[in-house]
């Protein structure tokens, strides 16, 4: 493997080549923006040439978009890497130990090797998002909403039950005033109507 080699100004040898970025997250970022582009037609589509604010169309629309934005930024953030900092170095570069002492020890790249994937987190947030499905129409928005954001945050590792819910509650219900009163979008109210 070939160390980037540096001059007293410490710029990385534009010779040497960075590792290649893996397809996986690429491939990911065009699936995300189609069906982000395909979601937003839909949503645009719906009005059916009915663009009032009451209309069904205007919080798909605003969301779909949003995604649309945020997958296209995914994307090209995967296709533009930036070279890892280098330390200008004052030996000379015909130094065949050190680096292959260099090699041996230091990933070249400027990254932390990767560690085992984790399946819990991923595993447990599914599970919660699954029983938030299932709780919503009997429970109702704001009571399914509000355990499902006091779950999701103790599942990524807080420990504060009390902040949690005293930011699930008030958030939830702007939501649900936000949808069912401004937006006249009926949402379930359940054991708790407002």
């Amino acid at each position: 493997m070939t160390v980037p080699t540096t001059e007293t100004s410490g710029e990385v040898d534009p010779r040497v080549a960075l590792p290649r970025a893996p397809w996986g997250p690429r491939i990911l970022g065009v699936v995300l923006l189609l069906a982000g582009a395909f979601l937003c037609w839909t949503a645009y589509d719906s009005a059916d040439g009915d663009f009032s604010a009451e209309g069904p169309w205007l919080a798909p629309l605003v969301v779909t978009a949003g995604w649309v934005v945020l997958a296209a930024w995914y994307l090209v953030s995967q296709f533009v890497r930036s070279r890892p900092p280098t330390e200008p170095t004052t030996e000379p570069a015909d130094t065949t130990e050190s680096t292959e002492a260099t090699e041996a020890t230091e990933p070249t790249d400027g990254t932390e090797p990767a560690g085992p994937v984790q399946w819990l987190t991923p595993a447990l947030l599914g599970a919660a998002l699954l029983g938030y499905v299932f709780a919503l129409e009997p429970l109702g928005f704001v009571l399914a909403s509000a355990l499902f954001f006091v779950a999701a945050a103790r599942i990524l590792g807080s420990h504060h039950w009390i902040r949690d819910v005293l930011v699930a509650v008030p958030l939830v219900v702007a939501i649900y005033l936000g949808f069912t009163q401004l937006l006249e979008i009926s949402l379930p109210a359940g054991v708790m109507p407002l």
